[in-house]
């Protein structure tokens, strides 16, 4: 780590800027986590910095002006980033502009689900955004939200990301397709069934009615 620090200029100038950045002098153990990054994961150092800058972003948004991440967290969103094939400035900006979008965009998603609007925790993050990929609109999970509380009396995580997982293999994506097909299915068991009963399955939309 001392040698490093001797004879790279441009480690010399990324360990000044983190220290400023986080606002502390930064241990020999805090160095040798951002030796690592650059080193062994192959982070140029600018993609270290921001990198860094993100993860206090983020611990900023979530508990208040004046919150730092420590180094582990900064390493582990390092990992993260080696593993998505973050290693230039351009891969980082374009990874920051979406994650940045995102965020913005969850705010819906968090009023779809009749939370506080207030930062995400970790867990309510990985749902959204694996929804988000999946292609569903607020509004979608607003749907399998009512279908949820329905069935579970309460909002169940799991049970809801069970039910937009079907709706994603069966390729539902809006409202209007959930509903639409869902309509289908329920003629469908009409004609198999003659004894079904639909106005008692005619909120039953998380999966098939007669399945």
């Amino acid at each position: 780590v001392a040698e490093r620090l001797e004879h790279s200029k441009a480690f010399q100038a990324l360990t000044r800027q983190v220290e400023v950045k986080l606002g502390k002098k930064l241990t020999t153990p805090d160095v040798g986590i951002l030796l690592g990054l650059t080193d062994y994961l192959g982070l140029p150092e600018g993609v270290v910095y921001l990198l860094v800058c993100h993860c206090v972003e983020r611990v900023q948004r979530r508990f208040g002006e004046g919150r730092r991440p420590g180094m582990k967290q900064i390493e582990k969103e390092g990992y993260h980033w080696a593993q998505m094939g973050i290693f230039d400035q351009t891969a980082a900006a374009a990874y920051l502009k979406k994650w940045a979008q995102r965020e913005e965009k969850s705010a819906a998603y968090m009023r779809a689900l009749h939370l506080p609007q207030r930062q995400m925790v970790d867990a309510e993050r990985r749902y959204i955004t694996q929804w988000m990929d999946m292609g569903f609109p607020p509004e979608t999970v607003a749907l399998a939200y009512e279908r949820t509380v329905f069935y579970k009396k309460d909002m169940n995580w799991r049970y809801l990301n069970g039910i937009l997982r079907r709706w994603h293999e069966a390729g539902w994506h809006t409202v209007h397709q959930v509903e639409q097909r869902y309509l289908e299915e329920t003629l469908a068991c009409v004609q198999v069934h003659e004894d079904f009963d639909v106005l008692a399955h005619l909120t039953y939309i998380s999966k098939p009615p007669c399945h």
